[in-house]
């Protein structure tokens, strides 16, 4: 239960009290979990409950998934034990459901280059996806992305309902993998794209690698780090097209009846609805292609959450139109149709395949069900 003792072990007297009111454990009793006594399923849900993660995830790992769970902590960054737990146990329960028949090379990793992690480097990268999984369309917004990235990427992608991070990506046995945390859904697929650009930059797929980044946006998130440079640039690149961007702002002042001459506040928050970002992923890129002076983009963002609290506050008040819906399936549907096969043949039991999806048996059984026409 190493899992759940960093978790307990974290604790300080005050949080102690909050932990046993919240999960209704005694303070003794949560000393004696952390002395390696045994949990009851009861204390599992309450401690699962209370810290926002599965409960599954405060389970032990089986052998085979800890070799995987030491790829999130070999990559020099801080990974805490439930999140390398969570990921590990995702991607080893999928591998095996998953057999030997699904583990290929994907065809598109020869369609990218890999020679450089510049912001051109980005940009073509970007307008090469573009080509290869959106009909070479370099305008349009890109609400696609998660049905790109499953369909025709073959990515296994997994929400998770967690505050511990932003997203996750890995390569193993073959298989690529994408984690989102749930959070604002214009986030989401920013963060979606971010993943995405580190799978596209992975060097030698003969090797598993695997990423947790804490936070993928923002004005704090400024990296030295090459490799996260260059996954923001993609990400902005591929969500906010150079050419759709231009078309996009000539028409915004098409329609102003005395258009500024400065790029405004609300010019990129209709930017950032058109293409499905936050405020402040369009004003970066629009910062970066000098449409706007260098710390532009965080100067706005500052003044609009000092005056309105945020911009999507901004652009409530302004009655600005809402951006086009993103869906998110929960759950990759290869490993839900893989899990219902291996149930329906007796090879694992409903309890196994449950636990591996992170699926109440109940939910599972529901899509097991034989459709009725």
């Amino acid at each position: 239960m190493e899992t759940l003792r960093h978790l307990l072990g974290k604790r300080s007297p005050k949080k102690d009290e909050e932990l046993s009111a919240r999960t209704g454990i005694s303070p003794e009793r949560i000393g004696q979990l952390l002395s390696s006594a045994e949990p009851t399923l009861g204390e599992l849900g309450a401690i699962a409950n209370y810290f926002r993660i599965d409960m599954r995830d405060l389970l032990p790992l089986q052998p085979r998934h800890q070799s995987i769970d030491l790829l999130f902590r070999s990559g020099g960054r801080k990974v805490d034990e439930p999140t390398a737990s969570a990921l590990s146990r995702r991607i080893g329960y999928s591998v095996e459901l998953l057999g030997e028949g699904a583990r290929a090379r994907p065809s598109w990793v020869a369609e990218f280059s890999r020679r450089g992690t510049t912001y051109d480097d980005a940009e073509a990268n970007a307008e090469a996806f573009r080509r290869l999984f959106a009909d070479d369309d370099q305008v349009s917004p890109l609400f696609r992305l998660p049905e790109i990235a499953m369909g025709a990427m073959k990515v296994l992608l997994f929400l998770l309902a967690t505050p511990r991070f932003e997203g996750a990506s890995a390569f193993v046995d073959g298989l690529p993998f994408i984690f989102l945390a749930e959070r604002f859904a214009p986030r989401m697929l920013f963060t979606l794209a971010h993943e995405i650009a580190h799978l596209l930059a992975h060097h030698d797929l003969s090797q598993s690698f695997a990423v947790v980044d804490v936070q993928t946006e923002g004005p704090r998130r400024a990296s030295k780090n090459r490799d996260e440079f260059y996954a923001h640039a993609f990400a902005s690149c591929l969500l906010l097209p150079r050419q759709g961007i231009g078309i996009t702002l000539r028409k915004i002042r098409e329609l102003q009846l005395e258009p500024n001459k400065e790029l405004g506040d609300l010019d990129i928050l209709l930017l950032s609805r058109v293409y499905g970002v936050s405020f402040y992923a369009a004003a970066k890129r629009c910062e970066d292609l000098s449409l706007l002076p260098r710390g532009g983009a965080a100067s706005l963002n500052d003044s609009l959450n000092k005056k309105y609290g945020s911009p999507e506050k901004r652009a409530a008040a302004a009655n600005l139109p809402p951006r086009p819906e993103t869906q998110f399936p929960k759950l990759p549907i290869p490993l839900l149709h893989a899990a219902i096969e291996k149930v329906r043949s007796g090879e694992i039991s409903v309890g196994k395949a449950s636990s591996a999806l992170g699926l109440s048996i109940a939910d599972l059984l529901a899509a097991n069900a034989p459709r009725v026409n």
